[in-house]
């Protein structure tokens, strides 16, 4: 009787764990309304190639790889060591809260545009022409980013006009800034300009 005393109240007890650990992350019935609303709090990063083939042949054109976040890059940044943000980088190919920096655009600013915690800047004709967002502080290191980021053209590192350090980076037609605290911890990545 002993035996099945405690049995029950172990099996009471990881019951009650498994069950308020799950009501405590649920704030709606629906699994997918649950994920729109991390999304829509946190930020989700997808990357991959895109492209497509014009040629009736079996020839393949090249694939240009592309990345897409959507929500607070201050939330998780270790997306910037993702291999495909990484790749679409250099492909001036990387979407910030629906926002991609056009190099080709002219560069005279004219307007700001908040949204989440990125700042993209536009010209006159409503191209975008730099994108910047910060990180989320003490997480990702510079070594860390250079590791991952070491297959794209980097330049000189040089002091940033606060305490950290800056590194440049040239893709193939413009270029992007990573900027480092300073501990050596990333603090913010400018696209354009």
């Amino acid at each position: 009787m002993r035996k099945a005393g405690k049995l029950l109240a172990s099996t009471v007890i990881v019951s009650t764990l498994v069950v308020g650990s799950s009501a405590a992350y649920m704030t709606t019935s629906n699994s997918e309304a649950q994920a729109a609303e991390q999304v829509q709090k946190w930020g989700q990063g997808v990357g991959g190639s895109s492209g497509t083939n014009t040629q009736s042949t079996s020839e393949t054109n090249a694939q240009i790889p592309w990345y897409k976040y959507e929500g607070y890059t201050t939330y998780d940044p270790y997306f910037t060591l993702d291999y495909n943000f990484v790749r679409a980088s250099k492909y001036d190919n990387v979407t910030i809260d629906g926002y991609k920096v056009d190099p080709k655009a002219y560069k005279d600013y004219a307007y700001s545009k908040k949204v989440y915690d990125t700042t993209v800047d536009f010209n006159d004709k409503n191209e975008v022409i730099q994108i910047s967002f910060k990180t989320k502080p003490n997480t990702v290191t510079k070594e860390a980013f250079k590791k991952a980021h070491a297959s794209n053209d980097m330049g000189e590192e040089g002091p940033d006009s606060g305490n950290g350090t800056m590194i440049p980076y040239n893709t193939n037609e413009a270029s992007y800034k990573a900027f480092f605290d300073e501990n050596g911890y990333l603090t913010k990545i400018i696209y354009g300009q």
